[in-house]
């Protein structure tokens, strides 16, 4: 795997680099932060070592906060307009700002809804257990050409996993309203968040961010399963 390929991986947690800009970490490196020796993961995601980061990882690539709207999506992508408001009509006040959500995000997304919003931040880790040194730079390639998969089946291009990782954000961001018109109210202001305008920022005007270099369906020589990943049932 050449140099331009490994960017094309580690530009999978390129919204993550956004968002740590000012902590200097990098596009282009594979350990994320280069001047870094170690980054505690104890409190941000419980994770202490090697086997938590795996299960992490496995965990919440497929399962994480998109399987919330992954049905959503599907639905509002197959469902003729019609049947799809009935099926809108036969939800609970708070499912149905959700479905609103989703069928306002959609076109910008595509089906494959907020699952960049999980693949990113996996290739976040991955980067971050290379450099605690719970992985080997293999071993991280490896689990990026797994996350690699992943994307290009549910996305088009970098516009549309850009716009899945930052509408999963903001998703995230509302989970703690369980009332409909907290979480309504949440959602609609979540375009005014400054985290989320400067990562946008960050993206379309730091060249460093190179994604216009990077295409998409870029050929990806993927290596090989690691010896030492054998024990770990995910592919």
């Amino acid at each position: 795997m050449d140099e331009l390929q490994r960017r094309w991986l580690f530009a999978l947690s390129a919204p993550m680099v956004a968002i740590n800009a000012r902590y200097d970490a990098r596009y282009d490196l594979p350990n994320f932060y280069p001047d870094n020796e170690f980054v505690d993961l104890t409190e941000s995601w419980d994770i202490a070592d090697r086997p938590a980061l795996l299960a992490m990882i496995q965990r919440m690539t497929d399962n994480g906060h998109a399987s919330d709207l992954s049905g959503a999506y599907w639905d509002n992508a197959r469902l003729l307009p019609s049947e799809w408001q009935k099926l809108v009509d036969s939800l609970d006040a708070s499912q149905q700002v959700a479905y609103r959500y989703v069928a306002d995000t959609i076109l910008v997304c595509g089906s494959g809804g907020i699952r960049a919003w999980d693949l990113g931040r996996m290739s976040f880790l991955a980067r971050i257990g290379q450099l605690n040194g719970w992985l080997s730079l293999e071993e991280s390639l490896w689990l990026h050409s797994r996350l690699s998969l992943r994307a290009r089946y549910y996305y088009q291009n970098w516009q549309s996993y850009l716009a899945g990782f930052l509408i999963g954000r903001s998703y995230w961001s509302c989970l703690g309203h369980e009332q409909a018109d907290e979480l309504a109210l949440c959602i609609s202001r979540q375009g005014s968040n400054p985290t989320h305008v400067a990562l946008a920022r960050e993206l379309a005007m730091n060249p460093a961010a190179g994604l216009d270099d990077l295409h998409w369906d870029l050929e990806l020589d993927l290596p090989e399963k690691p010896e030492s990943l054998e024990a770990f049932d995910w592919s």
